[in-house]
């Protein structure tokens, strides 16, 4: 009676060690990666635009609730979406630094169709405002704000000088190789502010990842020897 006790004492220790590493082993996974059913939130260091609120909530938060937690594809989210709002990128590693990205725009029906010019061009998309977050640990940080005054990196710096885009801007996202700079495959957003014409009003901007600094740049330049 004695040896069989011994060996179920033995065995519950060995459940329970056991118990004891699938814990632990799923805290650091979640950790890690975080957790696929946990809702995320916007970053409170750097407070969403306003044109990206809908009902006094980021409509990130929605966006990707949506994407991870229900998931439901691009398409699916658009149609939920208000009209102003449009996801381009959903869950992408754009910049190829190991976190899924989000590219958001925001647009009005009072914005100029895109001349055929620009459509031939490529561009494919008019907005107002646009957004570029970067999802860690469950919190969404805005890395990259296109409004009608500025162009700022996630910290808020304006990356070029430029007047105010009064009729919006075109966008087109282009993939971009380069070995020697990134890991994988990024994307480029190249705009152009439009005229009440739907014509190109400005220089062609190209914005960029630096994967040096871990912010977007903006040039017109790009590629230039």
């Amino acid at each position: 009676m004695k040896k069989r006790k011994k060996r179920s004492g033995s065995l519950v220790v060995r459940i329970g060690a056991m118990m004891v590493i699938l814990v632990a082993a799923y805290v650091a996974v979640v950790l890690l990666m975080g957790d696929p059913d946990h809702e995320p939130a916007h970053s409170e260091t750097y407070p969403p635009l306003p044109a990206m609120m809908h009902q006094d909530r980021p409509v990130i938060e929605s966006i990707v609730t949506w994407h991870r937690i229900e998931n439901l594809d691009a398409g699916e989210i658009n149609r939920r979406l208000p009209d102003p709002f449009k996801v381009l990128i959903l869950g992408e590693d754009i910049t190829a630094d190991g976190s899924d990205n989000y590219v958001v725009i925001h647009t009005d029906a009072d914005l100029p169709d895109l001349h055929p010019v620009l459509r031939d061009a490529g561009y494919a998309h008019a907005f107002r405002d646009l957004a570029v977050y970067e999802l860690v640990d469950d919190t969404l940080h805005p890395i990259l704000h296109i409004d009608q005054e500025a162009i700022r990196d996630g910290h808020g710096r304006r990356l070029i000088d430029q007047v105010p885009a009064a009729n919006g801007y075109a966008l087109v996202m282009e993939p971009y190789e380069n070995d020697a700079l990134y890991d994988a495959p990024v994307k480029l957003l190249e705009i152009v502010m439009l005229s009440d014409r739907g014509r190109e009003a400005s220089d062609d901007i190209i914005i960029y990842w630096d994967p040096s600094e871990a912010a977007f740049k903006a040039t017109n330049t790009f590629g230039a020897p």
